[in-house]
């Protein structure tokens, strides 16, 4: 294709596309989410007040209904720093915070959700700057701090975090994204401004010490082994900000990805007892253009539906977003530019992200949440905001996303952080929730007309969700592939739900490999419902 033709293409996939009504109703005020996050100054002069807003979907009461976790920093006349909501039916929410054991003051930063301890109820590992916590679900709505009794709790900065069973032993390891070693009194930091584009900006990270992240082993006994040193994961240390397994490779085992923060990015595979980095020599460290970039929050999916997961990661702004295609022969392709997802990046600032079928179509859309990290950008000109708009594309299904223009909800400006994606209301289709600095978070019910059929799966084995498995809808003449993963994103998680959108197809086949090799078959399963899987019982149980 001639350089014209393909200047051409690219522009054509830039020019966003009009939706024909509302695809989002802004329903957090109507919901019951009154939670205000708190990051420090307004002025923004330390790193550390520029990224402390997270959220995310969880079901910690298993009674069906998604419940939702928001994390906060402080002020100096402030205790605040974390939210528990409660899903109570009909799209509603109760603050159950208080007395949850769940409220910790603090910088808190990003979070994980999973059974660890394999008791039945879903866990919470809090990233945060000094000790993470994790906070372990005894039911009734109440968590314990069992923090030091498992043998975690870094003191680094953690941002990023995700649990998964590396080892293959049955109990779910935790993986953890440290950042820098930020301390007041600490230098560069320290009763200082630094600079950038000319005005004054928060120091850092360039120039500070990189914590190494942490790789833990579960004993399944209640405690955490660190294995980073054994595991090959502590070298070298790089500004660990997004987190997410998957078997990137298809050979059975889960894969780890890391975005840092102005170097290289992570790709480890996973070798059984070690893992190594391939970044470089996949083609996932740096961009096309082989520099490193600022990687914030990673996002990975199969897009284009060729049964290969891809990643996703978002950068800084004056840059782009990038997206590398899995070519199925242990390489990726930065394909960002050819599938239109460049250009309309690079006045943004992206965290947050995650692919979702938002209207039901079989192709896997994209979301980004934006906002600048210096409230003073604006003085610096070329047209650069604090606020910013978030951004959804649209998949065309041929290789391309297209952003979709005049969506009022998204054209709000704000500072965004995490972000995340699940059935809150239990109609079936996927809604949006955006963790903002010093604001109230966004909740996006999913209001898209047209939609087509879907399917939602929850997968288990024993008393636990099957982190891990691995599934293959056939629907229409079409294959789609999910994993249920935690982590992601940025300071976030989505619902470890799986949904496919099927089109026009009212009923799919459904093929699961579950951890360890497993495999259950189930052939025209009817659509637009949500069902139970469990491991070895081949019957489906409607929720």
């Amino acid at each position: 294709m001639s350089g014209y033709f393909q200047a051409l293409l690219s522009l054509a996939c830039a020019l966003p596309v009009s939706s024909a009504g509302p695809l989002f109703t802004d329903v957090t005020q109507a919901a019951g989410i009154a939670f205000v996050n708190e990051s420090g100054g307004a002025d923004k002069q330390y790193i550390i007040e520029t990224q402390s807003a997270g959220g995310g979907f969880w079901d910690y009461d298993s009674d069906g209904h998604l419940d939702i976790f928001l994390t906060s920093g402080v002020r100096p006349d402030s205790t605040t720093g974390t939210a528990l909501y409660r899903g109570i039916g009909d799209g509603a929410f109760n603050d159950a915070t208080t007395g949850s054991g769940t409220e910790l003051g603090g910088w808190n930063m990003g979070m994980a959700f999973a059974d660890y301890d394999s008791d039945g109820d879903p866990d919470l590992y809090l990233t945060r700057w000094g000790r993470d916590a994790l906070l372990a679900n005894v039911g009734d709505g109440i968590f314990n701090d069992v923090t030091v009794t498992a043998d975690l709790g870094s003191a680094g900065w953690g941002i990023g975090a995700a649990f998964a069973d590396y080892d293959s032993d049955g109990d779910l390891d935790l993986y953890v994204a440290n950042y820098i070693a930020f301390e007041l009194g600490g230098p560069p930091f320290y009763d200082r401004w630094c600079k950038h584009n000319g005005v004054p900006a928060a120091c850092g990270p360039s120039g500070a010490q990189a914590q190494p992240d942490i790789l833990y082993r579960n004993e399944g006994d209640g405690t955490f082994t660190d294995t980073s040193l054994h595991t090959g994961i502590r070298s070298p240390n790089y500004y660990g900000m997004g987190v997410a397994w998957s078997d990137l490779d298809g050979d059975g085992d889960l894969d780890l990805y890391v975005a840092n923060d102005g170097h290289p990015n992570s790709l480890y595979r996973n070798d059984g007892d070690r893992f190594v980095n391939i970044s470089l020599a996949t083609g996932t460290a740096y961009s096309g253009e082989g520099r490193a970039q600022a990687g914030m929050g990673v996002a990975l999916a199969d897009f284009d539906n060729d049964l290969q997961v891809d990643i996703f990661v978002t950068n800084f702004s004056q840059d782009h977003n990038t997206l590398y295609r899995n070519e199925g022969n242990g390489f990726f392709a930065d394909v960002t530019g050819r599938v239109g997802l460049a250009s309309s990046s690079r006045p943004f600032m992206g965290w947050g992200t995650f692919f979702f079928d938002y209207d039901h179509d079989g192709w896997q859309d994209l979301f980004v949440a934006n906002g600048h990290l210096m409230p003073a950008i604006e003085r610096g000109g070329g047209g650069l905001r604090y606020r910013q708009r978030n951004q959804l594309y649209r998949n065309l299904g041929d290789g391309r996303f297209r952003e979709i223009a005049n969506e009022p909800t998204l054209a709000a400006k704000r500072v965004s952080r995490g972000a995340a994606n699940g059935d809150y209301d239990s109609d079936g289709d996927l809604d949006i929730l955006v963790a903002n600095l010093d604001d109230t978070p966004v909740l996006l019910r999913n209001d898209a007309e047209g939609k087509g059929h879907w399917l939602l799966l929850t997968l288990r084995q024993g008393a636990t969700e099957a982190i891990g498995a691995h599934v293959l809808v056939q629907a229409g003449g079409r294959h789609q592939m999910r994993e249920v993963l935690t982590g992601s994103s940025f300071q976030a998680q989505s619902d470890t739900r799986l949904h496919f959108g099927l089109g026009p197809a009212t009923a799919g086949d459904i093929e699961i490999t579950w951890p360890g090799g497993e495999r259950q078959v189930f052939q025209a399963v009817p659509a637009d419902r949500h069902y139970v899987i469990h491991r070895g019982v081949d019957r489906l149980i409607l929720e």
